[in-house]
């Protein structure tokens, strides 16, 4: 899926375990937020509850990105849970800077967050 040139995004799904990892890379700036997000209800309508977010090869994340973020883990708690794995310096600074790092838990390894989301 590609929302602009410099943004992609790509979903691995594992249907035993209903969990969903999704890959960003590029920019998430609001054309690709807006590419993205019927992506992400779909997913949701599913039934999936639990997602991480590879963010290794992200370079930039807005505000709207942040959003779509956060109001996924609101939508899900519960039943489910939503985190980020290898996440970018660049990246980092702007989860420190908005305190988004305090609401949606990091993991340095995919498989260290796709084992936190399973066991929620």
């Amino acid at each position: 899926m590609s929302g602009n040139s410099d943004f992609t995004s790509r979903f691995e799904i594992d249907q035993d375990t209903r969990t969903c990892v999704v890959i960003l890379t590029g920019s998430f700036h609001p054309v690709a937020v807006e590419a993205l997000q019927p992506r992400v209800q779909e997913m949701v309508d599913a039934g999936y509850r639990r997602y991480v977010f590879d963010l290794s090869q992200l370079n930039h994340i807005g505000s709207l990105g942040l959003r779509l973020l956060v109001g996924l883990h609101n939508r899900v708690k519960g039943d489910g849970a939503v985190a980020l794995c290898a996440v970018s310096s660049n990246v980092q600074a702007i989860l420190d800077l908005t305190k988004v790092r305090n609401v949606l838990p990091q993991y340095i390894s995919m498989a260290d967050a796709i084992d936190a989301v399973r066991t929620r």
